[in-house]
């Protein structure tokens, strides 16, 4: 479960403690009652918080007839927690703020001390995250300074806490750790500080992948609050615990686990904890394919969170309904649904928004804003123009591999970038340092193929000469400037060809650190290129660079082997692997992991700011050892180049497909709207092995399992999609082959 689907009471509480002395006198009766009633309330407030408020305000009457202002304060903490608990936050920090006043009023430092803990509660609660940490931050500080164990103890938890639910897993273990040590020496006997502690630690551990450590925190921290009587907290484990328990193949033992969860959770009246443990069956339910069941939990996790105005968790239970209708083939009721979670989760986040806008009272601050909504539209304008040139680069990328002969690189080179840009020449040379010439396989003007020509590195009238002898990037805005750049020199040339060129672009063209070449590009009108485009062509000489290499060895090897037969296709081969790209698979031509990674997080940061989605399908062969064990492994290589095929057939241009293993292979596919299409691609992919594939040893028949991740809803970086994706492949292979999978927490 993500930390957007987290439904626990978010902090925990200290107000279970004895007063000791401050502002109580023990052979007073009347303190004696007091305490008694605030033991009371505090044993009921994770049990009834309704009936344990009473007590509070009960404490308060008879506090303030007894002129105790410590009294009456501690039982406005102990009211702010019972609305916590019950998800009235704004009741909650309205008895917060009570107390606290009063305990400014009266000086009593180690009361005022507390209210730092129900502030940061509501604050972590409401996703204010910067808030909480100050609150903590403060509350721990004082703590220390006034030798407040118990206190700086429970300020540790719920640092670790924040941190969580920040993603800094390494923090979180740092803060319970340190709070975990406490249990043995200061915080010996606390028996709730004891449940919080082992809580939050197993929450960490999960988080850290330390699954077997996690179960063994959550039962200890479940064991501890059964035992005293801690609903809340009882729940809270279960429902934790259930997850780990479905998560390792325990679906039935699970289910029992958090039905429990969520008869506590009724019983008590926690909404907040029985959306969660609704939500929690439902995913359980839905993994072992009840399809009736699970959309019975999810449709009454959404009735509890709608009617108590749970915006965070209102949108994970329309997701979750979503899906469970979507596997029913109630694919018109699930666009609905994911629709509605959309509109819940924006309406969650632009009721925040408004808030702090509110909180801008000078008006210079609403300026600033709107400054930096411009500001904001202006860069994704820039980054809609990047991913473009992104694709730019990786198409002619993918083209100028595919081929040495210099005249068709030229070529392809053309196709892509008189599309582009604003081009009227196009031309590279391939330089040879042993004869100090530069041979130039053609020019390319208005589309059309000139003839070869060559320049020697001494020509002072070449732009290309004074490139490939400086060893930099040449560029003039007007030809002016580039024949003022050559001083007295008459004429310019590329090549033999006099410039008439108005924007003339040259760039060294490098393989490590030698120079193999140059690269130009020119334009009828001055000024034709911003530095944008520069730099996109800085890429795109990179790939040319390796693709001049490539013919330079070709010609070479050539002139070594004219006598030899059939060995240009050899050379090809070797001139292709030695210098194949980085960032591409040299047995099927697509992209790699670590290619596909970056563009997917690309994508990422264009589709939140078009409010977009993206689908990613993580593909694994079902059974190759078979393959190899039948055919051996050079048909295993053609039949995963066969499968490369058939799955850029299945998908868009726009799409990008990569082998990222062995066997396995992802597939990313931006803008893709709703569940309807989402089913259709992955059925499509499933069914595009349906036929076998033609190799020389006869028809193969293989299949494949695909495991689906969605963005936003299933990760925020590459990396998690990724993950997600291929857990959801797992899942498939594990419940049945040849099929594919709706990533889900559950």
């Amino acid at each position: 479960m993500t930390e957007e689907t987290r439904y626990t009471v978010a902090m925990k509480t200290d107000a279970g403690e004895s007063v000791g002395s401050a502002g109580r006198d023990p052979e007073d009766s009347l303190q004696e009652e007091l305490q008694g009633l605030y033991d009371k309330a505090f044993a009921l407030s994770d049990r009834d918080a309704r009936a344990a408020r009473v007590l509070a305000d009960d404490i308060y009457a008879k506090a303030g007839d007894a002129k105790s202002p410590y009294w009456q304060g501690l039982s406005r903490y102990l009211a702010g927690f019972c609305f916590y608990n019950l998800s009235e936050y704004d009741s909650a920090m309205e008895e917060f703020e009570h107390g606290d006043q009063i305990a400014q009023e009266h000086n009593l430092p180690n009361l005022a001390i507390k209210f730092r803990n129900g502030y940061g509660a509501i604050f972590s609660r409401l996703g204010r995250y910067d808030d909480a940490i100050e609150q903590f931050a403060e509350g721990l500080k004082k703590a220390r300074e006034m030798d407040l164990k118990s206190d700086a103890g429970r300020f540790l938890v719920n640092l670790g806490e924040v941190s969580l639910l920040m993603g800094d897993i390494d923090q979180a273990l740092s803060f319970e750790s340190e709070a975990e040590g406490l249990i043995l020496k200061d915080m010996a006997g606390d028996s709730r500080y004891a449940i919080d502690v082992y809580y939050n630690l197993a929450e960490a551990q999960s988080k850290s992948g330390r699954m077997e450590d996690a179960e063994r925190s959550y039962r200890r921290s479940l064991e501890t609050a059964t035992m005293v009587g801690n609903t809340v907290s009882e729940v809270e484990a279960r429902v934790r615990l259930g997850s780990i328990l479905a998560g390792r193949g325990h679906q039935a033992e699970a289910l029992a686990v958090i039905e429990e969860a969520y008869r506590l959770s009724r019983s008590c009246g926690f909404a907040l904890q029985e959306v969660g443990s609704l939500i929690a069956c439902g995913r359980i339910e839905l993994s072992l394919g009840r399809l009736e069941e699970a959309t019975h939990h999810f449709e009454m996790a959404v009735e509890v969170a709608d009617s108590h105005r749970m915006g965070d968790l209102l949108p994970p239970a329309l997701e979750s309904l979503s899906t469970a209708k979507a596997a029913m083939n109630r694919f018109d009721e699930a666009y609905r649904d994911l629709q509605k979670s959309v509109e819940a989760a924006h309406a969650w986040s632009s009721s925040e928004a408004a808030r702090m806008l509110a909180e801008l009272a000078a008006g210079y601050r609403l300026e600033k804003v709107k400054r930096e909504a411009q500001v904001e539209k202006v860069r994704r304008e820039g980054l809609e123009s990047a991913n473009e040139r992104l694709r730019i680069v990786t198409r002619i990328g993918r083209s100028l591999t595919q081929s040495l002969e210099p005249r068709d690189i030229l070529t392809r080179m053309w196709s892509e970038l008189s599309t582009s840009i604003d081009l009227k020449s196009l031309g590279f040379g391939i330089y040879s340092p042993d004869s100090g010439e530069i041979e130039f396989p053609g020019l390319i003007e208005s589309g059309v193929l000139q003839k070869a020509s060559s320049v020697f590195l001494s020509d002072e009238s070449s732009l290309a000469a004074l490139c490939v002898r400086e060893k930099r990037i040449l560029y003039y805005a007007t030809s002016d400037e580039a024949r003022s750049a050559l001083g007295d020199k008459p004429t310019i040339t590329f090549g033999s060809v006099p410039v008439r060129s108005e924007t003339i672009l040259y760039l060294p063209l490098f393989r490590e650190n030698d120079i193999v070449g140059v690269m130009t590009v020119q334009s009828v009108r001055d000024h034709a290129y911003s530095d944008d485009i520069i730099e996109m062509l800085e890429a795109v000489a990179l790939f040319t660079a390796i693709a001049v290499e490539n013919a330079r060895i070709l010609i070479r090897l050539n002139e070594l082997n004219q006598t030899i037969s059939g060995e240009k296709e050899q050379v090809e081969k070797v001139a292709l692997a030695s210098s194949w790209l980085a960032e591409h698979d040299s047995l099927t031509g697509l992209a790699n992991r670590r290619f596909l990674e970056r563009i997917l997080d690309e994508n990422i940061r264009l589709a939140i700011l078009e409010d977009n989605s993206i689908v990613v399908f993580f593909v694994d062969l079902d059974e190759f050892k078979r393959v190899n064990d039948a055919y051996g492994h050079d048909a295993g290589d053609r039949v995963l180049v066969a499968i490369a095929a058939r799955l850029v057939s299945v998908f868009r241009d726009g799409d990008y497909v990569a082998r990222v293993g062995g066997d396995e292979f992802v597939v990313v596919a931006p803008g893709v709207k709703d569940m309807t299409s989402i089913a259709s691609m992955a059925d499509k992919v499933v069914k595009s092995l349906n036929e076998p594939l033609s190799i020389t040893e006869g028809p193969v028949s293989v299949s494949i399992s695909v495991g689906v991740a969605l963005f936003p809803e299933h990760g925020h970086s590459s990396r998690e999609l990724i993950n997600r994706a291929d857990e959801a492949m797992y899942l498939i292979k594990r419940t049945g082959k040849g099929a594919w999978r709706l990533w889900s927490a559950f």
